[in-house]
């Protein structure tokens, strides 16, 4: 048998300022809890449940991201991060504006989030969770169909938010 000592090596440890059972040895994730910190609604974005675009329960989320576990937070933080940043690996700046929104708008009066849907009048073809106010629900809408036209190519009849038509189109040759 060998035996062998090893002599104690020093361990940096990164943890938030707000969540503190949040930390992590990953210098590549301390960018995230210290981006984090210094925009603590983020935090709360990660935690929550008011956003369906990045809250714990987000479809954008793997399953093993979903929980309360600080792991599972610290992954959650770095995704929206990553999202905010534009560096979502989707390709269009849809992405980016859905998460800086998601950012911009979480405490404003009335914010919420829904699934929302493209119908070309017979089928349901692009669909999104997204976060909205009542007063930028429009806007959000007009940012969907943009996105929606860009990558499905099908006519919109209507846009639906949780199953319900909020806005119809006339389409053309109809």
């Amino acid at each position: 048998m060998k035996t062998t000592i090893v002599k104690p090596q020093p361990v940096t440890v990164y943890q938030s300022e707000v969540l503190p059972q949040v930390s992590t040895e990953n210098e590549m994730l301390a960018k995230s809890i210290e981006w984090a910190d210094a925009h603590p609604v983020a935090w709360k974005i990660v935690t929550g449940n008011r956003s369906k675009a990045y809250g714990k329960s987000s479809i954008d989320y793997l399953g093993y991201q979903r929980g309360d576990a600080p792991s599972q937070i610290l992954d959650r933080i770095h995704h929206f991060k990553c999202y905010v940043d534009g560096y979502s690996g989707r390709g269009t700046d849809f992405w980016q504006w859905r998460a800086q929104f998601t950012l911009e708008h979480y405490n404003d009066r009335g914010f919420r989030g829904s699934f929302f849907h493209q119908f070309d009048g017979q089928y349901n073809r692009g669909c999104c969770t997204l976060d909205y106010t009542p007063h930028t629900l429009e806007s959000v809408i007009d940012r969907f169909i943009a996105w929606c036209n860009v990558g499905y190519k099908f006519p919109t009849a209507a846009v639906k938010i949780d199953g319900k038509v909020v806005r119809t189109y006339r389409l053309e040759g109809v």
